[in-house]
């Protein structure tokens, strides 16, 4: 697989856009000529579906496989030792026939090998320091943990590599890579070449990447190095999981986000499939959206479930919930998509955001006047469309889905004191109200969870109670006023705040103490507690009774259908 750097943005997918008074249509950015296209510098992304590509459109040559009829082997052979200056031959992708390098570093852990013609004493660039210090970076330090390099942390997680070759290190091949603007690869087809010898578990790296684009290129060892590792255990892996979890092996060592765009990219585009890839083009937003999902599953759920997925050899979604259960978790791969998509959109706000997101959340496209009246819009599978009514006071939306797909619909409202989530209840027809008061702005999720389906409709208006009870009857039982959280008080406090909070109807509700990383430091679970007001003190100790720190935090009510938060400031 490759990690490449493209000149110009990447050609943005057809995204859904609201005009306020008419409908979501459809933008698009005009292609470039997909005939012998090559990466060129600019926006960063790994290559993997570009080399596919170009192998299937016949512009590539694929390398000289072994005879599917040999038997596969029972063991590496062994070999002979390599020290430094040792000279081999190495399959390069692109290439006719190998290019020659020489061994410049020998470790525990890795071979690192140079092309002869791009090493400083032969008329080329790469000097003993930058072998070196990818060498230390592989082997003993990384910027996540001096003590450790990316080896050790990769496997780790992980699980562990290859051996086609008999030998325990990895090789790593800096070299010029044939075409423009690639960064590194991992490309199977060199375990199974046809050349015995020239089989091995090997890395390349581009030599200009090394010496101009170093946090990349490090990030990248790191990326291959995951895809090396997820080949040996599951070899024909969706690609969004493999990829995804690439990702979360830079922010893994210490290089989170090597490519810069693909988050943001990503957040301005919500409505990309998380499942999905493309066929044709590989755009930023796609690597955006899977390792944010991978970080965000690491986090949540621990890197225990990480090394279960990659060790799953049920692919994709179905791998998810395998690994879930593996772990002892009662959750699915739905149950933690809905979750990721609501901390995108929230940005943690409500105490449920996760490190990697870092306080961002999803753009949604922006409606300021009213009212919409049979309003088009579409949700792929497994994305989202995600639309921010600025319209404050008391707001009503309905929406109407597709009879063919299934969804899921949020509703997230900001006002005066903090700000509630509930999801929206949808009946058999697939309609369903949100009905919010006294409001800032609302943002409306709809996901969809199907395979057929995808489109909806939905009409917004004002709309003016004349009583609690007008309330909870035009509010047609889809989104029911379960629960109201209070301000706590005193805010700012320095020994205990009490939060106030208000049940309609009697049920299990939770109250949480959120830091601005998202982490829950206490909590108090209530069963079955009685309609009603109550009130609870929090007296600034974490879980272990230890002092929480100075700071501001979010206090969090949530039942089983709703969330609400209210910020608090701790002084000391």
């Amino acid at each position: 697989m490759l990690r490449t750097v493209l000149h110009s943005r990447c050609r943005q997918a057809l995204v859904l856009a609201m005009a306020a008074v008419t409908a979501w249509v459809p933008r698009a950015v005009p292609a470039q000529d997909q005939q012998g296209a090559e990466p060129a510098m600019g926006d960063h992304i790994c290559g993997s579906r570009w080399l596919h590509q170009e192998r299937a459109a016949g512009r590539i040559a694929p390398m000289p496989m072994r005879d599917p009829r040999q038997a596969a082997r029972a063991s590496a052979p062994a070999q002979e030792p390599i020290s430094v200056g040792t000279q081999l031959d190495f399959p390069v992708f692109g290439v006719i026939g190998t290019v020659s390098a020489t061994c410049r570093f020998v470790g525990d852990r890795v071979f690192v090998f140079v092309e002869n013609r791009d090493w400083d004493t032969d008329g080329g660039s790469i000097f003993q320091s930058h072998v070196d210090g990818l060498a230390s970076l592989f082997e003993q330090s990384t910027p996540a943990d001096p003590q450790r390099g990316i080896y050790d942390l990769s496997v780790e997680v992980f699980g562990e590599p290859p051996d086609v070759d008999g030998y325990p290190q990895i090789f790593l091949l800096i070299t010029d890579l044939p075409h423009t603007g690639l960064i590194g690869l991992f490309d199977a087809g060199v375990s199974d070449h046809a050349i015995p010898e020239l089989r091995r578990d090997l890395l390349y790296l581009d030599e200009f990447a090394v010496r101009r684009l170093g946090y990349l290129a490090r990030g990248t060892l790191a990326h291959e190095l995951q895809h090396l590792i997820h080949w040996n255990w599951d070899k024909d892996e969706e690609v969004w999981i493999d990829e995804g979890l690439s990702g979360y092996a830079e922010e893994l060592v210490g290089f989170p986000e090597a490519d810069p765009f693909a988050v943001p990219d990503f957040l301005g585009h919500s409505h990309t499939p998380l499942t999905s890839w493309p066929l044709v083009e590989v755009e930023s937003r796609y690597y955006g959206a899977t390792y944010l999902y991978a970080s965000f599953l690491a986090e949540r759920y621990g890197r225990p479930l990480i090394s279960a997925l990659v060790a799953e050899v049920r692919n994709g979604t179905a791998g998810v919930d395998a690994a879930l259960e593996k772990i002892g978790s009662a959750d699915d791969f739905e149950d933690t998509w809905a979750s990721w998509v609501l901390a995108n959109t929230t940005g943690g706000d409500l105490g449920n955001g996760y490190v990697a997101l870092n306080g961002r959340r999803v753009n949604p496209f922006v409606v300021e006047s009213l009212p919409l009246s049979d309003t088009p819009g579409f949700a792929a599978q497994w994305g989202t469309s995600t639309i921010l009514f600025r319209t404050p006071g008391n707001l009503t939306v309905d929406f109407e889905g597709d009879p063919a797909g299934r969804y899921r619909v949020w509703s997230y409202s900001q006002r005066d004191g903090g700000s509630s989530l509930a999801e929206v209840e949808l009946d058999a027809a697939n309609q369903g109200r949100s009905l919010s008061a006294a409001i800032d702005s609302v943002v409306l999720v709809v996901g969809r969870t199907s395979i057929g389906g995808g489109s909806f409709e939905i009409d917004a208006r004002r709309f003016t109670p004349t009583s609690v009870a007008d309330l909870n009857q035009r509010a047609d039982a889809t989104v029911p006023v379960a629960m109201q959280l209070g301000r706590g008080f005193p805010n700012p406090f320095n020994s205990s705040v009490r939060v106030p909070f208000e049940l309609s109807s009697g049920g299990d509700v939770e109250l949480a103490i959120i830091d601005m990383l998202g982490r829950t430091i206490w909590r108090r679970q209530f069963s079955q507690l009685l309609a009603g007001k109550h009130e609870v003190d929090w007296d600034g100790t974490d879980l272990a009774g230890r002092t929480a720190a100075t700071g501001p935090y979010h206090i969090r009510l949530r039942s089983a259908t709703q969330m609400q938060s209210t910020p608090v400031l701790l002084l000391r």
